[in-house]
């Protein structure tokens, strides 16, 4: 890697805040300046690095169409090299079509890891004995992937094999997030909330509005969980389904590896 490094990521509920924090922290010891961006806020063209670490999570076996609009959306280049940190908790099928993409931009994709985190979103209890256990392996693997990388020992392979037509239609058409939101449609209940407007202000596809003092949700939400996990009363939940319930992993959690 170079001396400096535009970081874009995204996160929704935290678990890529998470695996960007590790993956600053070890890219600081070897001297490298950082500069943070969010996927949401579009490509800066302004003095960009020359290199790239992006950093995202994956669901629907790929990624959120607001997440796939920010990688095609990126301008051609002679070269820059490119580093991939895809969080997820299932199988997913995106290194391969975002190589692809990515060369035809002219990018060099030199390293990718798939990490595994806790979910987010469950119908039971959570496991915070688990959950400890994932994030403290999650730490330890972007340590690994930081030190391999800067060794030039590069990878770009999937460890969780998905499935390659779902993550297409997911990437390039509406049909599985249409079906996934007749099933878990999310509401605001007025009764918790107090109107910070949290929600809508963290929306990546401001899929969220006020209408007579309510917040409602659209019809364009790529469940991210965003909104779930800023919301600083628990006002949002998946509408009909009380028993699903939500977390959030803290962006200052740590791990030590070191230590």
């Amino acid at each position: 890697m170079g001396k400096k490094i535009d970081f874009y990521y995204f996160s929704g509920t935290g678990n890529t805040q998470f695996v960007v924090n590790q993956a600053v922290k070890s890219l600081e010891t070897y001297g490298i300046q950082v500069s943070l961006k969010l996927i949401e806020k579009g490509y800066i063209s302004l003095e960009p690095a020359n290199e790239l670490c992006i950093a995202f999570p994956a669901n629907s076996q790929s990624v959120s169409p607001f997440i796939w609009r920010f990688l095609k959306s990126l301008p051609y280049s002679k070269g820059t090299l490119v580093h991939v940190l895809v969080t997820l908790n299932n199988s997913v099928h995106i290194l391969s079509p975002l190589y692809s993409l990515l060369t035809k931009k002219g990018y060099i994709p030199t390293s990718a890891c798939e990490i595994s985190m806790p979910n987010n979103m469950v119908d039971s209890d959570f496991d915070q004995d688990k959950d400890l256990k994932k994030l403290k392996y999650a730490s330890e693997k972007v340590h690994r992937f930081v030190h391999n990388t800067m060794a030039g020992n590069f990878s770009w392979k999937s460890e969780f094999k998905g499935s390659k037509c779902i993550s297409l239609l997911s990437r390039e058409t509406r049909l599985p997030w249409i079906s996934m939101r007749l099933m878990l449609k999310l509401e605001t209940i007025p009764s918790n909330c107090i109107d910070c407007g949290m929600c809508a202000k963290q929306c990546p596809v401001k899929n969220i509005r006020k209408v007579n003092q309510v917040f409602i949700h659209g019809s364009d939400c790529q469940f991210c969980m965003k909104c779930v996990a800023k919301c600083p009363k628990k006002a949002i939940q998946v509408k009909g389904k009380k028993n699903i319930k939500f977390q959030q992993t803290q962006k200052d959690a740590y791990i030590s590896t070191t230590e």
